[in-house]
């Protein structure tokens, strides 16, 4: 009977509240983020990212990025758009970028030099800035 209960509960939460599953892999509730991003030619991450209550990764870790609907590209866009750059390639830098999105649950080993134990889902862009 209890499980019943919270099943139903858990199932009533809003859906910004529920953990997610994206691209086989597990992400917690969803929360508005403030990310250090690095981008080079080879690497792509968020260096640090804070919510409300602080700091979210480990120091010298970092989260990769996963993206739904064409968000990887709008942040592309708008980092060059941030240092004016009109080249197609991806952009250089680092930049302060506000967004909504998940953490994922579940750390994995770093794969190659630049790796981080996280990934990130962005679900909303909100700002991207020259951290300069």
């Amino acid at each position: 009977m209890w499980q019943l209960v919270v099943f139903a509960l858990a199932s009533a939460a809003p859906a910004e509240q529920q953990n997610l599953t994206f691209d086989g892999e597990a992400f917690g509730a969803r929360r508005s983020l403030t990310c250090t991003w690095f981008t080079n030619f080879e690497n792509s991450r968020f260096e640090q990212c804070r919510d409300a209550a602080g700091k979210l990764l480990q120091d010298g870790d970092g989260a990769s990025i996963k993206c739904v609907r064409g968000l990887c590209e709008q942040l592309d866009a708008a980092a060059r758009k941030a240092i004016g750059s009109k080249k197609p390639e991806p952009p250089w830098g680092t930049f302060t970028v506000t967004l909504v999105g998940r953490i994922s649950l579940n750390p994995h080993e770093k794969r190659y030099l630049g790796d981080a134990t996280r990934n990130i889902l962005i679900e909303k862009l909100t700002s991207v800035s020259s951290a300069k």
